[in-house]
């Protein structure tokens, strides 16, 4: 492993509730090269989110617990370390952009001001070359007029901008890693691909790796090198993006790819995966995916699947390629 690149061992993450704890994160192994793209896919609810709230450690302890797991960066474990060591790497080694632009600027602080505010946390900056950095942050993520814009509340952007901004602020101290938590979700589709076009340009300036969180397998095949599935708080399938979307193996992910819409073919509905993601701790045994899988089997309601390699760093979690049940077929 390359002190540059982060390594997430059998993280588990669970979260007290009236009814004991319940575990929303079980057993997840990922790893983030340097200058590499890793997608991480799945639906709403099946633990993407978490996952990178805990890679920054943005999740209270209470009513959060990490009975197992590691999250390497640069040789250590951020699960060790203190609050104090977190704000020092948050923003500067690792920075975030999140969901909402919306509600995670702060509505009553100008632009500028949110831009400078990780360069005074990290760097040893007067006021004019804070401003002179963040005036250049704005040119660099392609918004227009930067002295109106530096002097601008949230609320006098569109939306686009404001998703801009967030990317701004992410990139403004340089990390190694940018997590990117569905930036794109609540943008039209032509401002989409630009904020998609302006994060590849910038990832390469910066020579930085992307976790890039989405529910869009069509985003990922346009941005990702590897692509990780996940369901109900587990990897289900794990490999290059190219071996994903020509073969994948998991039933949970030939529904999300069946499930894209396909240009010339717009009569008849869509297919969809029927059901719905179960509630964490509902499903105490088996395969956490039986209940909407055509394939399953009688040993999916007993047993869960363990975590395969299929072909060459190509991993599935599915009984359909274990060698004991495929000698019963």
């Amino acid at each position: 492993m390359n002190h540059d690149d982060l390594e997430i061992k059998d993280l588990c993450l669970e979260f007290s509730t009236e009814n004991g704890r319940v575990r929303v994160v079980n057993g997840v192994s990922l790893q983030i090269k340097k200058g590499e793209t890793l997608g991480l896919v799945g639906e709403s609810g099946c633990g993407k989110s978490v996952t990178a709230m805990s890679i920054m450690r943005l999740i209270d302890t209470p009513p959060g617990y990490y009975p197992e797991g590691e999250i390497l960066y640069q040789g250590e474990d951020l699960l060790k370390k203190s609050e104090n060591q977190m704000s020092k790497i948050r923003g500067n080694d690792i920075s975030m952009i999140f969901q909402e632009p919306m509600t995670s600027l702060n509505p009553v602080l100008r632009i500028g001001e949110q831009i400078e505010e990780s360069l005074f946390i990290h760097q040893k900056i007067n006021k004019k070359e804070a401003k002179e950095k963040a005036l250049e942050m704005i040119r660099k993520v392609r918004i227009p007029r930067e002295e109106e814009i530096y002097r601008s509340y949230p609320h006098e952007l569109s939306g686009g901008m404001r998703q801009r901004v967030m990317i701004a602020i992410a990139l403004a101290c340089d990390p190694n890693l940018l997590i990117a938590d569905e930036p794109t979700t609540a943008l039209d589709v032509t401002i989409q691909a630009q904020i998609l076009e302006l994060m590849v340009k910038l990832k390469e300036e910066i020579d930085a790796s992307i976790l890039f969180i989405t529910h869009d397998l069509g985003v990922v095949a346009e941005m990702c090198d590897r692509v990780a599935v996940m369901y109900s708080g587990e990897i289900v399938e794990q490999g290059e993006v190219y071996e994903i979307f020509a073969s994948p193996k998991h039933p949970y992910t030939q529904g999300l790819l069946r499930s894209i819409p396909k240009i010339g073919k717009t009569r008849g509905i869509l297919p969809s995966i029927r059901g719905q993601v179960p509630m964490p701790g509902t499903i105490k045994e088996g395969c956490k995916f039986r209940d909407r899988c055509d394939y399953v089997m009688e040993i999916c309601h007993r047993e869960e699947p363990g975590f395969m390699e299929i072909a060459n760093g190509h991993h599935c979690r599915c009984f359909l390629y274990s060698e004991e049940v495929m000698k019963d077929e």
